[in-house]
């Protein structure tokens, strides 16, 4: 349901210098050959390579290529040409000798180099067109594009690109108990971890967010603050979802003529997450403590924002083998905190036996993915094959 609301992004051309984090929109098809010309690998000297059937033997050298200029010389038989990295291959040449086994002759014979090292065809020459030919496509729409996609774009001498644009997202934590790091608490107060965890979770994601705060709970404070945060494309509010007396945020959405899609899943942690929107707005409710807002991020907010930027908003689960016996009641879909590793093809999986509940972010930090329990399953025996929701 929550991808069903999901809309994508409209698109934007930017310079290349401003692309990178961000979802290309367009598909890359290469203009020319890379490399455009065969090139040399190396400094060093241009040569045939039948010339050289034994070594050490003295070449003629013709003259000298530049990386940046043509090569206009043609070499003849037992004939070199000086050449840089980069430098185009004379004609005539099928190889190049690193200038390392070489030295100049005598200076009595200036113009001569002598080799001390056979080379085969074709060795140390970049051949025209042997990383990407002409009319192939380079990258596809819907790629990330990190800095080595970057590259390969400039590579292909675009200095613009066509990308989706990113959501302009808000993010609000609720509750009288919440008290930014950095300021002296008192007793009944807890910090504010769920602020740098979803700005941190975004972050990873090449997103950004706008901070609106912290809402006490007072229904007139939260009103004035849903209604900032609904001015944005997503509007994230931590705590404040589930049933108790203090929980507003349900009541507040709805005075806001926030539409809800639902309110509750049956997984554990977070089961109070509510999704709802307004206009354009998509609205997230997250629980308030801190594994149940990752796991809902992991498993309904980043999905959503992948497909907003043009993204496969698939989750990356994964096999792997449990390696203890694992117990539980019966009752919602659970997300285990689990550490893996691999042995050989083998991802083995470990859970986290410190892990006391949603509240235990710190458990967290020996963990690196979730195990999938469905909630038909009360026990898993030592060998048995479960799904990984890796962690961001």
């Amino acid at each position: 349901e929550v991808l069903s609301g999901t809309r994508r992004q409209s698109t934007k051309v930017v310079p290349l210098e401003k692309a990178v984090g961000s979802i290309l929109a367009e598909d890359i098809i290469a203009p020319f050959d890379i490399p455009p010309f065969d090139k040399s690998a190396m400094d060093g000297y241009a040569v045939f390579s039948k010339d050289i059937s034994s070594v050490p033997i003295k070449l003629r050298c013709i003259g000298e290529v530049p990386a940046g200029s043509s090569a206009r010389d043609t070499i003849g038989k037992d004939e070199c040409i000086k050449v840089m990295t980069g430098s185009p291959i004379p004609e005539g040449a099928d190889s190049v000798i690193m200038m390392e086994v070489t030295k100049p002759a005598s200076t009595r014979q200036p113009d001569y180099v002598e080799i001390f090292k056979k080379v085969k065809e074709g060795e140390n020459v970049c051949f025209k067109g042997e990383e990407i030919k002409k009319g192939t496509p380079v990258l596809q729409k819907g790629v990330l594009l990190r800095p080595i996609e970057v590259s390969v774009v400039a590579s292909l001498g675009k200095a613009k690109v066509k990308v989706y644009r990113k959501p302009k997202i808000a993010i609000l934590t609720t509750g009288s108990e919440i008290v930014e790091p950095g300021r002296r608490i008192s007793y009944g107060k807890i910090y504010n971890s769920n602020r740098y965890l979803i700005l941190s979770l975004l972050s990873s994601m090449s997103l950004e967010a706008d901070y609106i705060g912290v809402a006490p709970d007072d229904e007139e404070h939260l009103l004035s603050r849903v209604r900032t945060g609904l001015g944005y494309d997503v509007f994230i509010i931590s705590g404040g979802v589930s049933v108790g007396d203090y929980d507003l945020v349900p009541r507040v959405l709805k005075k806001c003529r926030v539409k809800e899609v639902f309110h509750k899943v049956a997984i554990k942690p977070g089961k109070p997450f509510l999704f709802g929107y307004r206009g354009k707005t998509l609205v997230f409710g997250v629980p308030g403590n801190p594994v149940s807002t990752y796991l809902s991020f992991l498993v309904l907010i980043m999905p959503a924002l992948n497909k907003m930027m043009g993204k496969d908003p698939s989750l990356s689960i994964c096999k792997g083998i449990l390696m203890s016996d694992f117990h539980r009641k019966k009752g919602r879909k659970r997300f285990v905190p689990v550490s893996t590793r691999m042995n050989g093809n083998v991802r083995e999986v470990f859970p986290v036996r410190t892990y006391h509940g949603s509240a235990d972010m710190a458990a967290l930090i020996s963990a690196d993915s979730f195990m999938i329990v469905e909630k038909d399953i009360s026990s898993l025996n030592k060998g048995s094959e479960v799904d990984i929701l890796p962690f961001l």
